[in-house]
């Protein structure tokens, strides 16, 4: 994983605020629709407590939110960057759990769901399945590993990327090759779905994303498998 976003740790939010200024939404909404998307597929997480591992955590954002959504989890975050792991921990003092990649402190527990947004395409490709099978040895029996990613068919998301300065290295990952890395791995349910079609001003509309996640016209879409 890339330690470059040391840089960018300091004003990540705003820079992410500017490169998806015309959409209409800000980088809580997006925290707040990726966390929204997880409990309406799983709903079964909201009942007893679970571990939550947050792949690629940068400076927070998913933490801010996460007991609004899901009360009983218990987060560790983790990240590479250095930097943006001591600004998750000034913003987030007392319980939060943020770790460097480095520690491997994280690797020794299980986890009943994982969850990496926007990390894979910062990743070289040909190192996608040996962490993918990594990320799902991590798993509880049952536990459900989700990866979020940009879709490279959405022109928008194209544009997007192509305007984020922490997004130079970005390769973006088509969603059929990640299918690919969880079937190898022995991920079963695995599942791709297509997400975050309407822009601010149209999101009257957002009530058909759970309609529309066999489409591959969202700007974004999430990889999920299960651990039997």
């Amino acid at each position: 994983m890339p330690e470059s976003f040391d840089s960018y740790s300091k004003n990540y939010n705003e820079l992410v605020n500017d490169a998806i200024r015309q959409t209409g939404y800000d980088a809580d909404n997006l925290v707040s629709a990726k966390l929204h998307k997880l409990r309406s597929l799983f709903p079964s997480l909201s009942e007893k407590p679970f571990r939550l591992l947050d792949f690629g955590c940068g400076v927070g954002n998913l933490y801010g939110q996460v007991a609004d959504f899901f009360p009983t989890a218990v987060y560790t975050g983790v990240d590479p960057s250095k930097d943006s792991i001591q600004k998750a921990r000034s913003r987030f003092q007392g319980d939060a759990d943020f770790q460097e990649h480095d520690s491997n402190q994280w690797e020794a527990n299980g986890y009943d769901l994982i969850f990496s947004a926007g990390v894979f395409h910062h990743i070289p490709h040909v190192e996608h399945t040996e962490l993918i099978n990594k990320l799902s040895s991590l798993l509880n029996q049952g536990g459900r590993l989700v990866i979020w990613e940009h879709n490279p068919l959405n022109p928008v998301t194209q544009k997007i990327v192509k305007d984020c300065p922490f997004d130079d290295d970005a390769v973006l990952v088509p969603s059929k090759k990640l299918k690919s890395h969880f079937t190898r791995v022995s991920l079963s349910n695995v599942q791709v779905i297509y997400t975050t079609f309407f822009p601010k001003f149209l999101s009257a509309l957002n009530f058909m994303d759970s309609y529309l996640g066999w489409l591959p016209l969202g700007g974004q879409y999430l990889v999920t498998g299960q651990k039997n």
